[in-house]
């Protein structure tokens, strides 16, 4: 049969057409897909610990060439100085108080953490259409709903506590050791095997084995944080620096590295374009025992890990999206880091967007770097520290220093104004010559949600009571960081924080002091001072034992009082507890007792608890 010329070039043409319409579609696909999103978290690294942010003794040329293609922030914050909770404002956008973690979370098995229900940045993706994974430390929360694959993860990989020991995956800190790595959910175990080389052969292959649909990665890599373990090829690049600075840029040298595989590895797959990395650290770098007491560097800024201090919680940040956001540009635009999500989801065109944010899209800003941030202040909380920004002024209410650059007054610095256009060192108190800023910065701490009037420093008024002319004598070993027991009768109640020299404080032992008020006086009364702050495993007293004498040698029977048994995990509050008494006595017996072992489910279980006392009041 033949085919008329007519049907032949209909075929033809339906043929081109056919053709046309597929490589359009394939064309649009391209076009249409989403980029991917990487976000990596460091642990506890130092303001000023790269070697695109100024340092000279650090070698990372992998993400200094991120920096180089992409936006280096210089004013960039975390929402607070540890790990916790800045992870938590970062995942949900909020500030972590309303997030619903607003200090770390207990070590504990089933133990509370980040609260299922709350939007993250994982089910914002996982809801558009991503694949979501998360390598590395959580640190969100030990109960089921808490971990990684509750909120939003479809993969996770890696520890669920603070940290753990990078061969054995044993975490040592608190509590019984104990085994912590974990593949959705399930324990597995990788015995001597290197954690940070575990992590980044995780990553890669999720890299790879979502190559071709849009993915949410967070790599939450575990370092610098304690213990400082190196590999000998970084150990021995850093030989000739003292300890423990060298171990801790070895770490950070570590972290480039697996930094630059992952690179490599988009590149390799072809969607290395198609692929936003952001880089932050959580916090400044750590000044505890456990990491050394430093190792890292905050540059210019006062403050470390803990402290609301820029040191505590300005740090390196960058975001990179090659050929698609500007390259080596550095930003001194204001931002925090719960501002990634409604900033990540602008760029990548998500839907069904929360409005509850405490983050603010600074996508515009980003990708047009001559425009100013809209964001013009911000809060912070943590314990009893809390911060105002407000354009360049930042006022601080009982600041800790943990970089110890500088000394503070307890009552003279309790309230602390600083010009960060001025000097971002914060080593000048300027309150006293800006009182209508202080006012007026007071006055917005205290209109915002997390803010009240009971928290801002007062004048101390001293106490009237019988011991103040007495003296005092410690009768059993004081701890050897709390032996100045003069503060017990000066009159004035401590801050909320142990670390201010206002308490004494001791740890799985029992007090005991002797008063001599140096002539028999009536008493009606004595009063024991305490703090309570769980997450530094700090409880309540749970025994006070008060006895009189008039000779110093045969004292009367006790008269006790019992703190509570209950212990509320709310972070840090003062309290008195009272027994009263009609002897007319001039010395004075006090035993006091702490809890033995903390309870399951409160920071720091399984290990002895500390108490602390401030003032003892007689009358």
């Amino acid at each position: 049969m033949k085919t008329s010329k007519t049907s032949f070039f209909k075929s033809i043409l339906t043929i081109i057409c056919t053709f046309f319409l597929v490589i359009k579609g394939q064309s649009q696909n391209k076009v249409i897909k989403k980029p991917n999103v990487i976000v990596i978290y460091t642990d506890d690294q130092g303001a000023m610990d790269l070697g695109c942010y100024g340092s000279k003794d650090i070698y990372s040329p992998n993400i200094d060439k991120l920096a180089k293609e992409g936006t280096r922030f210089t004013q960039a914050y975390v929402a607070a100085p540890v790990c916790a909770p800045s992870r938590a404002a970062l995942f949900t956008g909020k500030y972590p108080q309303n997030a619903g973690v607003s200090k770390n979370t207990s070590a504990s098995p089933g133990s509370p953490g980040l609260p299922k229900g709350q939007s993250t940045m994982a089910t914002l993706f996982k809801s558009n259409g991503y694949h979501t994974g998360h390598i590395g430390k959580w640190h969100l929360g030990m109960s089921e709903g808490s971990s990684p694959n509750a909120q939003g993860f479809d993969y996770s990989f890696g520890h669920l506590r603070g940290c753990i020991d990078n061969y054995s995956h044993y975490f040592y800190w608190e509590g019984p050791n104990v085994h912590d790595l974990y593949e959705n959910g399930t324990e597995v175990f990788f015995d001597g095997q290197y954690f940070p080389d575990l992590a980044s052969k995780k990553a890669l292959q999720y890299a790879e084995d979502h190559k071709d649909k849009p993915f949410f990665m967070y790599y939450a890599i575990n370092m610098p944080h304690y213990p400082y373990q190196p590999t000998k090829k970084w150990r021995d690049f850093y030989k000739d620096v003292e300890k423990p600075r060298g171990d801790y840029a070895a770490f950070i040298s570590t972290i480039d590295e697996r930094i630059g595989f992952l690179i490599d590895k988009l590149d390799e797959l072809g969607i290395r374009e198609n692929t936003i990395i952001v880089y932050q650290s959580d916090n400044g770098y750590s000044t505890e025992v456990r990491a050394s007491n430093g190792g890292g560097n905050s540059g210019p800024y006062r403050g470390a890990k803990g402290s609301l201090f820029e040191g505590g919680i300005r740090l390196p940040t960058i975001i990179n999206w090659k050929n698609h956001l500007p390259r080596n540009i550095v930003s001194d635009q204001f931002l925090i880091n719960t501002d990634w999500m409604p900033t990540l989801a602008k760029l990548c065109d998500l839907k069904n967007i929360p409005n509850d944010f405490d983050g603010i899209d600074l996508s515009h800003m980003i990708q047009n770097p001559t425009t100013k941030s809209t964001r013009t202040s911000a809060f912070w909380k943590y314990g009893n520290q809390w911060v105002v920004r407000k354009g360049n002024w930042k006022l601080m209410g009982f600041p800790k220093d943990t970089s110890h650059k500088g000394i503070l007054d307890l009552e003279n610095d309790a309230i602390f104004l600083s010009d960060l256009s001025n000097d971002v060192s914060e080593m000048n108190n300027l309150a006293n010559k800006h009182p209508d800023i202080v006012k007026e910065l007071i006055a917005d701490f205290i209109s915002w949600e997390h803010g009240s009037d009971d928290e801002v420093p007062k004048e101390q008024k001293k106490i009237a009571h019988l011991g103040r002319t007495g003296k005092i004598i410690a009768k059993k070993e004081l701890h050897n960081k709390y032996k100045n027991i003069q503060v017990l009768l000066d009159g004035k109640r401590g801050f909320k924080d142990h670390s201010t020299g206002q308490w004494i404080g001791q740890e799985g032992k029992e007090l005991e002091f002797i008063i001599d008020l140096e002539e028999s006086k009536s008493i009606s009364s004595l009063g024991i001072g305490y703090l309570h702050s769980p997450s530094n495993w700090i409880y309540i007293p749970q025994l006070v034992e008060v006895s009189f004498s008039n000779d110093g040698h045969s004292f009367s029977s006790d008269k006790k009082v019992s703190g509570s048994s209950k212990f509320s995990q709310i972070d840090s509050f003062t309290g008195l507890l009272v027994i009263d008494a009609n002897p007319i006595a001039r010395f004075i017996k006090i035993n006091i007792k702490g809890i033995d072992e903390i309870p399951e489910y409160n920071p720091g279980s399984g290990n002895p608890g500390w108490f602390f006392i401030d003032e003892i009041i007689i009358k």
